[in-house]
């Protein structure tokens, strides 16, 4: 079972309660994903624009006030294969890891017609 959320409508949040990111669908290349994420997610200078560097700010998150957050996802980045499937994994731990912490939960949604097409990413 994936630790993600899938929707047929965008899900909505209180801004003042929830850190929601909306990942552009445009994005076609690692690097602009993980620029994006960078501004998005407010991450920290030290940011290393790698997959562990992504890992490691996401399991930290300590910068941002709210306690939930969300990233969603209109449509599957437009990566290569090989990168979007070290993405999911990526989104996998880290979703996994908060799972049961007091201090942040992390939310990452797909569209529910993405869903077979991760959850093939992720076992093969």
């Amino acid at each position: 079972m994936l630790p993600f959320k899938f929707f047929d409508v965008t899900p909505s949040y209180d801004a003042a309660e929830v850190f929601y990111v909306r990942i552009d669908p445009e994005i076609s290349l690692s690097g602009e994903l993980l620029k994006a994420l960078y501004y998005l997610l407010w991450f920290p200078g030290y940011f290393g624009f790698n997959w562990d560097a992504l890992y490691d700010c996401l399991r930290d998150l300590g910068w941002i006030p709210c306690h939930k957050v969300v990233l969603v996802h209109k449509t599957l980045p437009n990566l290569p294969e090989e990168d979007l499937k070290v993405y999911l994994e990526v989104l996998r731990d880290a979703v996994l890891d908060w799972a049961g912490d007091g201090e942040h939960e992390l939310e990452v949604f797909f569209r529910a017609a993405d869903r077979l097409a991760v959850e093939a990413l992720l076992t093969s």
